[in-house]
């Protein structure tokens, strides 16, 4: 359920997505007395049957599904539970590679996953209207090797983030898949959580394999290292290849890790005294 305010009132919203057989979805919204009437009726992963909606065309601001239409709960409509024994669904979600979150206007929904590199601690920043709210930073890579924060705020930042962060300090491998977040723009781009974002921690989905596998190898290659570089080092590595395609797009200045293979050396004067003394 989300508050917002109107000149005239304050008002509340709440909504949510179907899929039906053919894989198709749909958004559903209610406004106010109808939105307390169903947001505890509605429950993630359950089959219903909707009748008696108004169809409207979809607000693209709030509604990042491919659908060009939408449902308005009214006080005609009928949501009703089905059988338990529906054939469950199994949502297809694509999820924007980080390289290509470089593009996209702010406050654009985007789905993302990635291996968690690093976890901050809480932060209170104060809003513009003097209320404060908490804030952790966690920081993802996917396979093309670039880094993006993800801004958890508010009761995520403490739930979710605590837990990211107890399994990153002890070098566990974690995965997280980011559904319905905003992109945004502060210090470089970023991903910001919303009160329709979900999240799932070591997802078991197609997309999830090149991490896990990833993960796997570098700890094959060397398990202690890898400990100690996922617990002190917030310097994510990077290929040489990744660096250029970054740099061509946004001159900047980039901290990181590389491992390379040493191919050439030269000879004549290739060091110099570090302290003069």
């Amino acid at each position: 359920m989300h508050q917002y305010n109107t000149p005239k009132c304050n008002s509340q919203v709440f909504s949510f997505a179907i899929i039906d057989e053919e894989g198709c979805e749909i958004r559903i919204t209610s406004f106010d007395e109808i939105a307390e009437l169903h947001y505890h009726r509605v429950e993630k992963g359950a089959s219903y049957v909707v009748s008696k909606g108004t169809v409207k065309d979809a607000n693209t601001v709030y509604n990042k599904l491919n659908s060009h239409l939408e449902i308005i709960l009214t006080e005609t409509l009928v949501l009703k539970r089905s059988a338990p024994d529906v054939v469950e669904i199994e949502k297809k979600t694509r999820f924007t590679p980080i390289n290509e979150l470089l593009a996209p206007t702010n406050n654009t929904l985007v789905d993302v996953i990635g291996a968690v590199v690093n976890v901050r601690e809480i932060s209170a920043i104060c809003r513009k209207d003097g209320s404060i709210v908490n804030k952790r930073i966690v920081k993802i890579n996917d396979m093309s090797t670039l880094t993006i924060d993800v801004n958890l705020w508010g009761p995520p930042s403490e739930q979710l983030g605590s837990d990211l962060k107890n399994m990153h300090a002890f070098g566990t491998f974690v995965i997280l898949a980011v559904q319905n977040a905003r992109v945004g723009y502060f210090n470089g781009k970023a991903i910001n959580i919303s009160a329709s974002t979900n999240f799932e921690i070591n997802p078991f989905i197609p997309e999830a394999d090149p991490l896990r596998l990833r993960g796997a190898v570098q700890q094959c290659l060397d398990p202690h290292s890898s400990a100690i570089h996922s617990q002190n080092n917030q310097y994510q590595r990077m290929s040489i290849a990744s660096i250029l395609q970054r740099l061509s797009i946004m001159p900047e200045t980039i901290e990181t890790t590389i491992t390379n293979v040493l191919c050439f050396i030269k000879e004549d004067q290739f060091y110099y005294t570090t302290c003069p003394l």
